[in-house]
């Protein structure tokens, strides 16, 4: 059995700029057409999974390093994050059997490509750090591909290119 080594790919830009919008319309976009896909999200102010009171978090305060969850449908781990860790090699590993992993943020991981969102009323701040196109409202002088929010379709094609190189 051949192993898939998913496209990762990670939607960037300044808060509020329509990150999660975007992921959700790719993500239906890319359901139709066949793709598994996840996502991964950076939470830069942490999150709560663990719930106080609940069986995991008990778990972990009696020094459990790592948790393992499951349901009759669903799956998770707890575990501390590997500080050296590269999140590109984690996320082929995780989900090894998807074809897509889109990622909310994660703006300065090195060797994942980028599609950055560009808003004309939040700023016109450009990157370079291996962004592969551009998502905005405004014209924007670059040589990558710059697509309108609401052209899903030909977002979709271009990261269908990808997907197959």
């Amino acid at each position: 059995m051949e192993k898939i080594v998913p496209l990762i790919l990670s939607i960037v830009g300044k808060p509020d700029s329509g990150k999660t919008t975007l992921i959700l319309k790719l993500l239906k976009e890319f359901k139709k057409r066949g793709y598994r896909v996840a996502v991964a999200k950076h939470c830069p102010c942490g999150f709560d999974l663990d719930i106080e009171g609940k069986d995991s978090w008990r778990f972990t305060q009696a020094g459990a390093e790592g948790i393992f969850l499951s349901s009759d449908n669903e799956e998770s781990v707890i575990r501390p994050k590997e500080n050296s860790s590269n999140i590109k090699e984690k996320l082929q590993n995780y989900f090894s059997d998807f074809d897509i992993v889109l990622m909310e943020g994660y703006n300065f991981e090195a060797g994942i490509n980028k599609v950055q969102l560009i808003r004309s009323s939040i700023g016109a701040e450009v990157s370079s750090v291996e962004i592969i196109a551009y998502v905005s409202d405004m014209p924007l002088s670059t040589d990558k591909p710059v697509y309108k929010p609401d052209d899903t379709l030909s977002i979709i094609s271009f990261l269908e290119t990808l997907k197959e190189s």
